[in-house]
């Protein structure tokens, strides 16, 4: 009989990773990176400043509003009602980033997502206070309508 030898190579033995530890990488990096802190943000897609008045969208285009803040009353611009029509255009979420400390004034950014549904036109109005700016109403208030066409 004849020994047969194994001979071992000189690669480094890398571990298999099977199908189910995969998953829960996976499932482990979705929960714990948004723990880390403000690095991750909101997908905006297309962003428009707020003083746009016309927004032109293609079908399953993410797009957003996009604000520059101070620190004052009237920071919490919001769709109100009549919605917009819903087989048009959907929101999905506002992402607010902060200012920075350091400059006086400085209130963040203000993003206002959504998402083009399907063709057409519709109206979405938005509201800066969520019901009154109290005795700054007059000064601060601010309610714009934005004609948004999905091609």
């Amino acid at each position: 009989m004849s020994a047969v030898r194994r001979v071992r190579s000189a690669r480094p033995r890398v571990p298999r990773v099977t199908g189910g530890r995969a998953v829960w990488a996976a499932v482990l990096l979705v929960l714990v990176v948004p723990v880390w802190g403000e690095e991750r943000r909101t997908n905006h897609g297309r962003v428009f400043p707020s003083d746009v008045r016309e927004i032109s969208v293609r079908r399953g285009q993410v797009f957003s509003l996009h604000w520059k803040l101070a620190v004052q009353p009237g920071t919490e611009h919001r769709p109100v009602n009549p919605p917009p029509d819903p087989a048009v255009v959907a929101f999905t979420g506002t992402d607010r980033v902060r200012g920075d400390p350091s400059y006086l004034g400085d209130g963040g950014e203000l993003y206002l997502v959504f998402r083009a549904v399907g063709p057409g036109t519709t109206e979405l109005t938005l509201d800066n206070c969520r019901e009154s700016c109290g005795r700054f109403d007059e000064e601060y208030r601010e309610r714009r309508t934005y004609r948004i066409v999905v091609r």
